[in-house]
């Protein structure tokens, strides 16, 4: 049988396997990606991108490098596969309180966050739609991608290339060897798995400490209703397209699967009452599992034994901000040898390995 040879086998389609292809096909490798279509978290996110989170106004980690990077890498994106899925828009956080307005009044002056909030100017486009009486804060630099338009538009190109099979993958199909891996008539340099939750359940790496999190979101119409950004305030809602909204999320670790639940429903159901003026109409209701890790930092790099075998995952909620920024890091990494973010290669879990040998 022919072998076909390839520099990089990427198993799973979802944000980051496809941005990490797409970081290693720029640098001249020869990659093939690896995908039968099963559900992703990366088709049921929001894909928004928020340099400022939790109560605290607390400053996304590497978001000073983050930020800028994704706004170039997405607008970039959007006009090599001529297509629109970048939507750069402020996030919005209501006052829930007069405390909570004085500090994140005095948050403004703290010189670790000034490009990144500020005291909006915009409260009487937001009370239309929610409660708003006290103001608010805006968050600058957010967005959001419309990740299934990016997915299926890099799955075309991907396919254009010969850079895709739509095939069912099984870790038993893979041989490995010194410096390679076999997969079916595919021989590559690295086989590097992109598989999202599904990763924990594989034979290599499912003694990195993952902490994977289900998540529910409804989309919900307002008929002539708009949003000049996204609301954040508990729960957020985003403004999405075709007049629909959408309003997330809700965190279960027990129950992990691919439903949405009443208990979800109810939940969001409910906050959004709370938080809205007007009646709204649920049109859809959809669940996904997030590939979080224990620690809240992505796993990248390459198995402590089998270093044909690599892992880019974990990404977590955050993976719309993280993945362009480390996927760049990572093909640096496989191709040229420089260093990955400490905070994001598993070396830092190797120890986690060689214990569950001996156990």
């Amino acid at each position: 049988m022919d072998m076909r040879k390839i520099d990089y086998l990427l198993i799973g389609q979802g944000t980051a396997g496809s941005l990490l292809a797409w970081q290693l096909m720029q640098k001249g490798c020869r990659v093939l990606v690896v995908d039968d279509g099963r559900p992703s978290s990366s088709r049921v996110a929001a894909g928004i991108c928020n340099p400022v989170t939790g109560r605290k106004l607390t400053r996304t980690w590497l978001a000073d490098e983050l930020f800028p990077y994704l706004h170039d890498f997405y607008r970039n994106l959007e006009r090599e596969l001529d297509t629109s899925f970048f939507h750069p828009v402020p996030l919005y956080r209501p006052y829930q309180s007069i405390e909570e307005q004085n500090f994140f009044i005095a948050q403004t002056a703290n010189p670790l966050l000034q490009d990144y909030v500020r005291l909006s100017a915009s409260d009487r486009a937001y009370a239309s739609l929610i409660h708003n009486e006290l103001g608010g804060l805006e968050t600058l630099q957010a967005a959001w991608v419309d990740l299934p338009v990016m997915l299926d538009a890099l799955r075309g190109r991907f396919r254009e290339a010969g850079a895709l099979a739509e095939d069912s993958f099984s870790w038993d199909d893979v041989i490995r060897e010194e410096d390679s891996v076999t997969w079916k008539d595919i021989r590559a340099r690295k086989i590097i798995s992109c598989e999202g939750a599904y990763a924990r359940f594989g034979p290599y790496f499912g003694w990195l400490p993952w902490a994977v999190v289900k998540g529910e979101i409804l989309s919900v119409d307002w008929p002539g209703q708009s949003l000049p950004g996204i609301v954040n305030q508990s729960i957020w809602i985003q403004p999405h397209k075709d007049g629909t909204f959408r309003v997330g999320s809700t965190y279960e670790w027990d129950d992990l699967d691919w439903e949405p639940t009443e208990k979800g429903r109810t939940y969001l159901e409910g906050k959004l009452t709370k938080l809205t003026k007007l009646p709204f109409e649920i049109q859809c209701h959809v669940a996904g599992i997030r590939p979080a890790t224990q620690g809240r930092r992505p796993f990248a790099g390459l198995h402590p034994e089998y270093t044909p075998i690599g892992i880019f995952n974990g990404l977590g909620s955050k993976g719309t901000s993280l993945a362009p920024f480390l996927s760049r890091q990572l093909a640096d990494f496989l191709t040229e040898g420089k260093e990955l973010h400490p905070d994001a290669n598993i070396e830092r879990f190797h120890s986690l390995y060689f214990s569950s040998l001996k156990s």
